[in-house]
């Protein structure tokens, strides 16, 4: 799983790179790393757009030749590595901030209708969203016996969606 991260932040560095943004520093945090890039505040809607994206990108384009790679060589490992790219591609495209599909959502409804939409598209969808995951969660753990990581996970991100529904509702005010 680390190795699978650790492609994923390339991803993100690889396209800021192309588009001459320094990456100043990685901050770890329960959900993975968040990059710290201060010139990313430069670039166009669809620049960061690619940017954000590039991570899940290179995750879910390592997935399949992962696997064709352990089919080819008999390597049971490489199946594992290749569960772990796929999990990690699309468990970040959720729109639910500070995951990358959140920011994405943001990015995408800010180009078509506004900074203010953007904020409030990935507040509310993150919301949501989170909220379907913390039920689910809730539900497998207290009705099905299992599925406790999955509920502390999606309590995680349900923190993270209210957070970012509090700062929009802060700067909707300001």
């Amino acid at each position: 799983m680390l190795f699978a991260a650790a492609l994923h932040e390339g991803g993100h560095i690889l396209a800021l790179r192309l588009f001459r943004v320094p990456v100043e520093g990685l901050r770890l945090s329960a959900f993975g790393a968040a990059l710290y890039a201060p010139g990313v505040a430069r670039l166009s809607y669809g620049r960061e757009l690619v940017a954000v994206l590039a991570g899940p990108a290179v995750n879910l384009a390592c997935a399949p030749l992962t696997a064709a790679l352990a089919a080819r060589l008999g390597w049971e490992t490489g199946y594992l590595l290749a569960g772990a790219h796929a999990l990690l591609g699309f468990f970040n495209l959720l729109p639910i901030p500070p995951l990358d599909g959140g920011r994405a959502l943001s990015l995408a409804a800010a180009y078509c209708f506004g900074p203010a939409a953007g904020d409030a598209a990935a507040a509310l969808s993150g919301l949501v969203c989170a909220l379907a995951a913390a039920s689910l969660g809730a539900y497998l753990t207290l009705f099905r016996g299992r599925g406790a990581l999955f509920l502390l996970a999606a309590l995680g991100l349900l923190a993270g969606a209210l957070r970012s529904a509090a700062d929009w509702g802060l700067r909707k005010r300001a």
